[in-house]
């Protein structure tokens, strides 16, 4: 029995291949069963039960160590699969990053290039500033864009602010205010894309917490700016882009407005030429009939124009009448309208106005003129001017009559004595 549970001890440590309690197992059972069963060693089946005894703890070592050789051997493969796994799996999710930045970049591209579609066929920049309100929101997540133009003599600010619903709606513009003139101060500085806070901005207005701006480019300078309101930071180099599409469109929308200026305006006197302004007036005179509104048409002669031009010099007479022209036009709204007629004479056509409150317009504008000096290179002259005034619907229902009646009024305030203002009236048809 001591035999058996030495031999088993030693199959035990076989086992766990333990080799030093292998060894010892096996020794003590070898000394053991000579102790013990000496007399079986006379004869060779002693023998061999001693080998038996001496050999199967070793056979059953060898073979855990074969079956732990195996284990590490699998576990290696298994290692080096799992990270030929994790490479994979590497690749993979660069791939899907990439795929994703691709699929980004593509959507911000085609986002790009309806920008660019839809502002193509603007002609002039409220109508560029519209067709970009209409693909904004879908890049920018601003509360509202401004536009600032400031290509002209004065700046141009178009505004909108982002409805309920998503999308940006115009706002009524007003004169620059202090915190557009102060992020168009900065980019006249530092012309480039930033951002701050609108409280570090002069005037900033109640309710605003950050501001973006990014500037329109003509010919390496800063014509405008395009403005976001509480534009996310990370948003700032798309605006960049989108001012980038908008200063190429806006590019070609002053290069077609000087055009259409060539077309449409006088080159001595800066106002419009006569057909471009009996155009206009006819569609103005139709909307105030269909509105029921009245207009007063003024035809201005310069007083005694011949004379200057023979006395002093046709480059003299231009410079007067281009400075009447100045003159006039200054002084008008807005939504009026003024154009050489001939020579000397010049249509001004005042919207919404009835005669009874053009009277007093046309005499203002007539004074204005009488008691300005106008420099003509060495000469320093005076101009008067005579008015002829006919209103729309009270003195005539057309464009022509509303002419020719003004006409008639003109011809009696020059018969009485020039530098006057004349109403129509039935007696001058006379």
């Amino acid at each position: 029995m001591t035999v058996l549970a030495c031999w088993l001890l030693a199959m035990a440590s076989g086992l766990c291949w333990a080799r030093l309690y292998v060894a010892l197992a096996t020794a003590a059972t070898l000394l053991v069963f000579a102790g013990t069963q000496g007399a079986a060693l006379g004869h060779a089946t002693g023998w061999l039960q001693l080998m038996t005894l001496g050999a199967t703890p070793w056979l059953l070592a060898a073979q855990r160590w074969r079956y732990e050789d195996e284990v590490r051997r699998l576990h290696a493969e298994e290692a080096v699969e799992v990270m030929r796994l994790s490479e994979s799996a590497r690749s993979l999710l660069s791939l899907q990053d990439a795929m994703q930045q691709a699929d980004a970049q593509i959507a911000q591209i085609t986002d790009l290039y309806h920008v660019t579609k839809e502002t193509a066929r603007a002609l002039h920049v409220r109508e560029l500033f519209a067709a970009s309100l209409a693909i904004a929101p879908r890049l920018l997540n601003a509360r509202g864009l401004r536009l600032i133009d400031c290509s002209g003599p004065a700046p141009q600010v178009l505004r909108a602010v982002r409805a309920p619903d998503g999308r940006m709606a115009s706002v009524d513009g007003h004169d620059l205010l202090e915190m557009e003139a102060d992020i168009l101060q900065r980019v006249r500085t530092a012309p480039a894309s930033s951002s701050a806070a609108a409280s570090e901005l002069a005037g900033p207005l109640p309710g605003l917490g950050r501001i973006a701006w990014a500037p329109l480019w003509r010919e390496q300078q800063p014509v405008g700016v395009l403005v976001a309101d509480e534009l996310p930071e990370d948003q700032l180099k798309t605006l960049t882009i989108i001012s980038h599409q908008l200063s190429l469109q806006l590019a070609r929308v002053h290069l077609y407005q000087q055009v259409e200026a060539l077309a449409v305006t006088d080159a001595l006197t800066g106002v419009s030429v006569r057909g471009h302004f009996l155009e206009r007036a006819r569609q103005e005179l139709d909307r105030s009939a269909r509105h029921g509104l009245a207009c007063t048409l003024l035809m201005a002669d310069l007083d005694g124009f011949k004379q200057k031009n023979d006395t002093f010099g046709h480059l003299v007479g231009d410079v007067v009448l281009r400075e009447v022209a100045r003159l006039l036009a200054r002084n008008l709204r807005e939504i009026d309208m003024i154009a050489r007629f001939g020579g000397e004479e010049f249509l001004l056509l005042l919207i919404e106005t009835a005669p009874e409150q053009a009277l007093p317009i046309a005499e203002r504008l007539r004074q204005l003129v009488d008691i300005h000096p106008i420099r003509a290179y060495d000469e320093l002259l005076t101009q008067t001017v005579s008015i002829g005034l006919a209103g729309f619907p009270a003195h005539a229902q057309t464009l022509e009559a509303l002419i020719e009646r003004a006409d008639q009024a003109l011809y009696a305030a020059k018969r009485a004595g020039r530098n006057r203002v004349v109403v129509w009236s039935e007696s001058l048809a006379a």
